[in-house]
């Protein structure tokens, strides 16, 4: 038979072991708030901007890049050669511009102001013709038909000299300025031309964006792809998170930047620290139209715990993992 002071003892120990495991259950519920999640990383799926047929890939799965390294690139043999044909085409148009802003040559100007003195002299020559012509009809000694010619010797020794005075003003003057802008126009246009191929090429080519991991090879050389198609795959280890999902009761004591431990069955014993750097303004799940209080509380919504703690990057994109925020002692 139990003592009476044992029989007493007894229920007082084991109320004391339940009252204790009340308060800490709620003190630790009011402490930290622990929900389980994947760990995922930010990767991007690289393509070219143009189709066309794969030339090289220069990496492969589980090679390590650089931000702007090349990792592909399509033939661009054809549009080598069309850059070079609007490269071209722009020297042409630049060196036609020039020669109109620089104006004619000296030489140029001497041979027009020459001309312009020799057709002078023919319509001073022309004139003493037809006057000659115009006396010696008034005194008979020459026919009509003699006149006529010298009038029209005359004419066209005038419009020589109209044209040859119109020459030298042109290569005194120079080029006139709704020219030169045309023709500074037609360069601007080729040299666009030429940035419009450069660009294409530009698009030939995939380039890291960031430094990261290679985790999927789609194509292969020699593969025709469309414009967008993917080629590689690549991670970025440093951008990592574990997505939670918190209660709508509890997410009053969520907050940005708030210190996170993350945890994993695959280490376990290890802590990696983290912050929270997202928390959704909408519940994930779409509540009924009648709402009870039971209903509210199954409410969740999706916080974002970006991993800092991981400089060995021991937390692979895909394994579960626990979080365990701590929520602030007030």
């Amino acid at each position: 038979m139990i003592p009476k002071p044992a029989r007493i003892a007894i229920p007082l120990a084991v109320l004391a072991a339940v009252i204790a495991f009340v308060v800490l259950h709620h003190r630790n519920g009011r402490e930290a708030l622990v929900a389980s999640g994947t760990v995922e990383a930010t990767d991007a799926q690289l393509g070219f901007q143009v189709p066309g047929r794969i030339e090289s890939i220069q990496v492969h799965e589980g090679d390590a890049v650089r931000a702007g390294q090349e990792l592909a690139m399509l033939d661009r043999a054809e549009t080598r050669a069309r850059r070079e044909q609007a490269a071209a085409q722009a020297a042409a148009a630049r060196a036609g511009l020039e020669e109109l802003e620089r104006g004619y040559r000296s030489e140029e100007v001497a041979q027009a102001r020459d001309a312009f003195d020799a057709a002078r002299r023919r319509l001073a020559d022309a004139r003493d013709d037809l006057s000659r012509a115009s006396r010696l009809r008034e005194s008979g000694a020459v026919s009509q038909q003699s006149l006529d010619k010298a009038q029209v010797a005359a004419d066209v020794a005038q419009s020589q000299f109209q044209q040859a005075r119109e020459q030298l003003q042109l290569m005194e003057s120079g080029p006139r300025r709704e020219r030169v802008d045309a023709q500074r126009a037609q360069w601007a246009q080729a040299e666009a031309a030429v940035r419009a191929m450069d660009a294409t090429l530009a698009n030939m080519v995939v380039l890291a964006p960031f430094d990261g991991v290679v985790t999927v090879r789609h194509r292969e050389p020699g593969e025709i792809v469309a414009a967008g198609s993917p080629v590689v795959t690549v991670m970025n280890p440093e951008d990592r998170w574990v997505r939670i999902f918190v209660r709508e009761d509890r997410l009053g004591a969520v907050h940005l930047g708030q210190a996170a431990a993350v945890t994993s069955d695959t280490y376990p014993g290890r802590k990696y620290s983290g912050a929270v750097t997202f928390i959704a303004s909408e519940a994930e799940f779409t509540p009924k139209s009648v709402q009870t209080a039971e209903e509210r509380v199954k409410l969740v919504y999706a916080v974002k715990v970006r991993i800092s703690g991981d400089p060995a990057h021991e937390l692979k994109p895909g394994i579960p993992a626990d979080v365990r925020l701590e929520l602030d002692r007030k």
